[in-house]
């Protein structure tokens, strides 16, 4: 009796040690204090140098591209060839039109000299008006088809000339994607050209920035090639809709570029910082995503960290500048993604780093 009343208490005290849960672990985070004021007076964006105007170049007729005069990379001047067409198909469908053209006009005249005798027929009394009017509505059709022939004839002989694609202004190739014993359609795309002139950049930024961005707005420019050379340019065009990187596209007019800025070169653009709302700088390394929503872990009095949804405003070197938080929050700036909703934590100072 008395080991059964044993191992019944020591079940007993075995149960209530597995229904006590495990406390979770006190770990050390580094907390950043939020300020009232940013530290970044303007965002900088990495864009690209492209050319204002801008085109594909398409043969407009088909055929087998029998050779290229150009490659990618290459200046071409206004007029100059670019690609050649097998002209044997072109140059017989011109022979057929011509010979048309000439069957018409014969056609033509000899309904006209018919015409000229059968009325001087139906002066004198010896065809009826109706005879004459068949004699003139022959005429009529016969001229018809000499002026449809001969634009035919006239078609077929642009279309020879359309065999050799040509630069219609001075610019740069910039892709080439047709070789040579390749047959293309007419208007299918075959080389990009971007055209002398004037120069932009082209920078994609967040929702929260181009609400407060508007055209005609100064920025300035760094190229990274010509880090020491610093100039402006002028917002021209914001893109009304996002791109498939939900993001905004903005063009930027060069005002006084440097001589030499290439096509495709890398630029740092720095935007006027936008103040519209009350806005924070946090560590880049605070910030989360929770549920589509930018978030942050939240330190409260009783060192409980809890998720504050924010809005990002812009995208900074060095941090994030976001709306949404008070001056005095503090923020989980490191070690974020080892925290738990509700989690107890030892505030550490933070050190600048992102490691935990």
């Amino acid at each position: 009796m008395k080991r059964i009343l044993l191992l019944a208490l020591l079940a007993s005290l075995a149960a209530c040690k597995e229904s006590e849960a495990p406390a979770a672990p006190i770990r050390p985070a580094q907390v950043w204090t939020v300020t009232d004021q940013t530290t970044a007076s303007n965002v900088s964006y990495s864009g690209e140098i492209k050319a204002r105007f801008e085109a594909d170049l398409s043969f407009r007729v088909s055929g087998k591209i029998m050779a290229r005069e150009a490659e990618a990379g290459d200046s071409v001047k206004a007029g100059q060839v670019l690609a050649h067409l097998d002209t044997t198909d072109l140059n017989l469908n011109t022979q057929a039109a011509q010979a048309a053209a000439r069957a018409a006009l014969s056609d033509q005249a000899t309904a006209k000299a018919e015409l000229a005798r059968n009325r001087e027929l139906f002066q004198k009394n010896f065809i009826s008006k109706a005879a004459l009017e068949a004699y003139i509505n022959r005429y009529n059709a016969a001229e018809s088809s000499a002026k449809a022939a001969t634009a035919q004839f006239d078609l077929a002989q642009n279309q020879s000339g359309y065999s050799d694609l040509k630069a219609d202004k001075d610019g740069v190739i910039t892709t080439f994607s047709a070789e040579s014993g390749q047959v293309v359609a007419a208007g299918q795309p075959v080389a990009h050209i971007a055209y002398d002139g004037e120069r932009e950049a082209y920078i994609r930024i967040g929702e929260n920035t181009a609400k407060t961005l508007t055209a005609g707005t100064l920025v300035n420019i760094k190229l990274w090639s010509q880090p020491d050379t610093a100039f402006q340019g002028k917002v021209r065009e914001i893109s009304p809709a996002t791109d498939v990187t939900r993001s905004f596209l903005v063009k930027i007019s060069l005002l006084n570029p440097p001589e030499g800025v290439r096509l495709g070169a890398t630029a740092d653009i720095s935007l006027p910082a936008a103040r519209t709302q009350e806005t924070n700088w946090l560590p880049a390394s605070a910030l989360f995503q929770q549920s589509k929503q930018a978030a942050v872990w939240v330190m409260g009095a009783d060192h409980q960290v809890h998720t504050q949804a924010v809005n990002v405003i812009a995208y900074g070197e060095d941090g994030v500048i976001v709306s949404g938080l008070q001056a005095g929050a503090q923020v989980i700036a490191a070690g974020i993604h080892k925290l738990s909703e509700g989690q107890t934590i030892t505030p550490i100072p933070y050190d600048g780093k992102a490691g935990s």
